[in-house]
């Protein structure tokens, strides 16, 4: 009888522990595209007020910003993408679908016309971005209580029929 109490308080600490992890997932969300978003108006300033190229702008941009981007502050340097398009590849984990599109749209469209264009091509697509967190700031709160819910009572529900 000790075993079958020990294992249901297991499978519920499974439960709880999976109702976490899924809540940090959800609020690592928004951070990365704060992160992103942070990170195109970092673009945004530097090709406004110095024409930098891309790849200069981003080797020169604060590593914590970009190790936000991943997803991951604890990233280790070796592993850093050094293109725009290979940092969304790596945090595509952490983005919804249309952010995603809009970052890859961006990083196709970036150096490839002039520096007034480009300015203002970061503007609209740091708009498109803030409206997407917008969107996922307000469905957050909904899916942190439905992960919880969900792997709660699967816990229970898998506790009880074992039982």
């Amino acid at each position: 009888m000790l075993y079958k109490w020990l294992g249901a308080g297991m499978l519920l600490l499974a439960g709880g522990y999976a109702s976490v992890a899924m809540n940090r997932m959800e609020q690592r969300r928004l951070w990365v595209l704060d992160s992103y978003i942070a990170l195109l108006r970092y673009i945004k300033g530097q090709i406004n007020c110095y024409a930098m190229p891309v790849g200069d702008i981003l080797s020169a941009a604060d590593p914590h910003l970009l190790k936000s981007c991943l997803g991951d502050a604890k990233a280790p340097k070796g592993a850093m993408p050094t293109t725009l398009p290979a940092m969304i590849s790596t945090a595509r984990l952490y983005l919804e679908p249309e952010s995603e599109r809009l970052l890859r749209n961006f990083s196709a469209e970036l150096g490839h016309t002039f520096r007034a264009e480009q300015v203002a091509r970061c503007d609209d697509y740091i708009l498109a971005l803030g409206e997407e967190r917008r969107k996922l700031a307000e469905v957050t709160p909904l899916r942190v209580r439905i992960n919880s819910i969900l792997s709660l009572s699967t816990a229970i529900g898998v506790a009880i029929l074992l039982w």
